[in-house]
């Protein structure tokens, strides 16, 4: 697999999904970071990824350290859960400083992956959520207008709550002055004849590939070779890996992954040594 370095580069080179505000939500992109210094540097000092860990959870950890070796801002606090009595009510991500500005930010941090389905019908009302309802995660359990609405409904009013406001406040930290936005960081697959479509909303940068339906992927055989990433390498830059797949091979386990409820991101190594990357959907 790639050197340390280009792991950390395949994390904060990731586009975040909108710039400026969507639907009131302030974007915090990783591009407010600096830290060019890390350019010279031989190694990095990683931080440990426990085995197993999930995507979402590993994208904390490279947040964590991109602002822990930033030039321009400082970690305040991360994953702060919030109480009331014994009861979990949630968990701010991130509280860091501007060290330029002194202001405080409560950034939420997402990461995902997602397909664009032209085919779905929404019943929201407006036009902005009915486009934003076609993204879906591949297996079709996760949608941005959910998750949207998670973020502007629960995770950010958390800070708010009496329990978050007294929790900072012994962190000597006031509530009223912090700013909060949201690292909303995605890669796009969409279907292979809208890749010259213009797309509302999101940064154009985001689409990473496209995805076959398995009936549409049964009928497109090729003399490529394929590879098959664990899900905690699929931000990284398609490479060639230990174990490769002829396309009837890769068919095979196509369908037992999809079996099981779960769509393959597959990586085709074409003749010119170039990649391609691309889920299977049901």
């Amino acid at each position: 697999m790639e050197s340390d370095f280009a792991r950390f580069k395949a994390f904060y080179s990731t586009t975040s999904l909108w710039s400026g505000k969507l639907l009131g939500l302030q974007q915090f992109g990783l591009s407010n970071f600096k830290f060019d210094h890390l350019v010279h540097q031989k190694s990095l000092d990683l931080p440990w990824i426990p085995e197993g860990t999930l995507l979402g959870k590993r994208a904390e950890y490279f947040f964590k350290y991109c602002v822990e070796q930033s030039n321009n801002y400082q970690l305040l606090l991360s994953n702060l859960q919030v109480f009331k009595g014994k009861i979990t009510k949630g968990e701010l991500d991130f509280i860091i400083k501007e060290k330029q500005t002194n202001s405080t930010i409560h950034v939420e941090l997402v990461y995902k992956f997602y397909i664009y389905n032209p085919s779905i019908n929404s019943t929201e009302k407006s036009t902005i959520l009915q486009e934003l309802n076609k993204y879906q995660g591949p297996n079709g359990k996760d949608h941005l207008v959910r998750k949207l609405k998670h973020l502007k409904n629960h995770q950010l009013p958390l800070l708010h709550t009496n329990e978050a406001v007294e929790l900072l406040k012994n962190h000597d930290i006031a509530v009223e002055k912090i700013k909060q936005q949201v690292c909303f960081l995605a890669h796009v697959f969409i279907p292979h004849h809208l890749w010259n479509h213009k797309f509302k909303y999101i940064h154009k940068s985001c689409i990473a590939g496209y995805y076959y339906k398995n009936a549409a992927f049964a009928k497109a055989e090729t003399e490529n070779t394929y590879f098959l990433p664990e899900k905690y390498a699929w931000k990284m830059t398609p490479q060639e890996l230990p174990l490769s797949y002829s396309y009837h091979e890769v068919a095979l386990l196509v369908n037992k992954s999809l079996e099981r409820g779960f769509a393959p991101l597959l990586w085709m190594l074409l003749e010119d040594k170039s990649f391609e990357r691309f889920f299977v959907v049901n």
